[in-house]
């Protein structure tokens, strides 16, 4: 059984892949979270799972002094053998790139590029001594489409995805692998069912690939397209003629 964890896994992604892996009966899932009335929340949606799988922690792990000190209680409970990383804001829109003020910059890409790293710089020294371990960050399409409106999106998920290359390239096979799994769509999930359309990509869904990656290595979504160590998830064709998937509550 592998022990996981799953930063930002009480934001709404991150539900579908705790959800998964407790699911598999394979994976020790710790839950991170800088609120605690959203692990609280989690837990109560889960159906209060058994405490031997499951556990949160209220910690900022994408600031760096939080990223250590979460760091520091993974170690005392034992270490882990991989990690998901589902940090900062889901959308963000201000207006043109030259518009935006120094304060607006900072702080969006502090929240959705700098988090990542600061992450994956507190814990690759505790996966380093576990064979087989896993870094796997979650990114946006956006990273490869320049966003009108939105420039800092694309701005981080493109630095998110070059962290990703430059780490897997430093570490080559590891221990730690480093991994991105860039969903490429929009993804319909607990706050976004009520305007989701039938052929988005659920919670569930990266859920269940996310699942495969840290448990079995590989995934069979119909449609992956790998990029080096970016795991590329777009939509499935098939699903927008299933209405069900628009109708989960």
């Amino acid at each position: 059984m592998k022990a996981v964890l799953v930063a930002g896994g009480a934001g709404g992604i991150g539900e579908g892949i705790v959800r998964a892996l407790l699911a598999s009966g394979d994976a020790r899932v710790v839950v991170t979270s800088r609120n605690a009335e959203r692990l609280d929340g989690l837990r109560e949606r889960l159906g209060d799972p058994d405490t031997a799988a499951f556990a949160t922690m209220v910690g900022d792990a994408g600031d760096f002094v939080g990223a250590e000190d979460i760091a520091g209680r993974l170690a005392s409970l034992g270490g882990i053998d991989a990690v998901v990383a589902v940090l900062g804001r889901g959308w963000w829109t201000s207006g043109p790139l030259l518009e935006l003020t120094a304060h607006e910059w900072a702080e969006v890409l502090d929240e959705m590029l700098t988090s990542h790293f600061a992450l994956v710089r507190a814990l690759a020294p505790m996966l380093a001594s576990r064979p087989g371990s896993l870094y796997l960050s979650i990114g946006g399409g956006a990273a490869f489409a320049p966003m009108p409106s939105a420039g800092l999106v694309s701005i981080a998920a493109a630095g998110q995805a070059m962290l990703t290359r430059v780490l897997h390239r430093e570490l080559g096979s590891g221990p730690p692998r480093i991994r991105e799994l860039v969903i490429n769509g929009p993804v319909s999930t607990r706050e976004s069912r009520h305007v989701a359309g039938a052929g988005w990509i659920t919670d569930d869904d990266v859920g269940l690939v996310v699942r495969d990656i840290v448990l079995y290595g590989a995934t069979t979504w119909p449609s992956v397209d790998a990029r080096g160590p970016l795991i590329v998830m777009n939509e499935d064709p098939a699903s927008a003629t299933d209405p069900a998937r628009a109708e989960r509550p």
